[in-house]
């Protein structure tokens, strides 16, 4: 997308998790379910290029806890706002966490926008809800084997 062109514009489709090779590697396995759906729209606001995106979707990650599958739903939008130099970016105000000021340049990588955004949302470690969670109960409840017990007979 060439930001800088003087022009509006809006589109919507639906990226493949494939699409992106960062994300992809996130994933357990690559369900033809995720991927994420995306609307975008770019204007022009008080002299500065604006894109605005609305993304929703879904990615299988691994649950820390149990280490079965877990459906990681994401649902975000986003301002990205293009100031012309990196100090203008610096100055932009940060009270909104939806809007983003970016240094603009002729050639921006639309996707790799997005998938840092994703990126970004997963959690460190992704856990189930604790009644969701499918943690093995084998050995619950038995007092684990005191491995110095013999050395207590040794004991005069």
């Amino acid at each position: 997308i060439d930001i800088l062109a003087p022009v509006s514009y809006v589109g919507e489709g639906f990226l493949n998790l494939a699409d992106f090779g960062r994300l992809r590697n996130e994933a357990v396995h690559l369900d033809p379910l995720d991927g994420f759906y995306c609307e975008l729209s770019g204007h022009h606001r008080d002299g500065m290029p604006v894109l605005e995106i609305n993304l929703k979707g879904q990615l299988t990650l691994s649950c820390q806890r149990c280490l079965k599958p877990l459906v990681f739903e994401f649902g975000q939008k986003k301002h990205f706002v293009f100031v012309k130099t990196e100090e203008e970016a610096d100055d932009f105000p940060m009270d909104n966490d939806a809007e983003e000021a970016m240094v603009a340049s002729h050639s921006f990588d639309l996707l790799e926008a997005i998938e840092d955004e994703i990126l970004l949302a997963i959690p460190n470690a992704p856990k189930h809800s604790i009644e969701d969670c499918q943690i093995s109960q084998e050995g619950g409840g038995t007092e684990p084997q005191n491995p110095f017990k013999v050395l207590k007979s040794l004991k005069k």
